[in-house]
């Protein structure tokens, strides 16, 4: 019998999670509407049909895609397959806040309403 490293297992899933958010734009703590919402504004922005069918718009596009299969449906082809894509090079800021955490997103928010 072949002893299993739970730990590095554990790990592997944990990093592709995280991939799979950053790539949708969402923080660690957003639940599963704020991951639908994200993927449906992606996905309409990256359509290849919405961008006259290029090719960096549909590879962008099946990342989405993939990415919102694994948070959801935790498909282990397609979380695989977000294994061997390039890290996502999007900063989640705008402009001098990052907004994947709840700290930056509250420090803009609070900039942006009340200043």
């Amino acid at each position: 019998m072949q002893l299993r490293d739970f730990q590095a297992e554990m790990r592997l899933l944990r990093q592709r999670e995280s991939k799979a958010r950053r790539i949708l734009g969402v923080c660690d703590s957003d639940g599963a509407e704020k991951i639908k919402h994200a993927y449906r504004k992606l996905s309409l922005k990256h359509h290849p049909d919405c961008n006259g069918g290029s090719l960096a718009s549909h590879r962008r596009f099946a990342l989405i895609n993939r990415a919102y299969r694994c948070l959801t449906e935790g498909r282990d082809r397609d979380c695989e397959q977000l294994d061997a894509a390039p890290p996502a090079t999007e900063q989640f800021t705008d402009g001098k806040y990052r907004l994947d955490n709840p700290w930056g997103y509250f420090a803009w928010w609070r900039e942006k309403y009340f200043s």
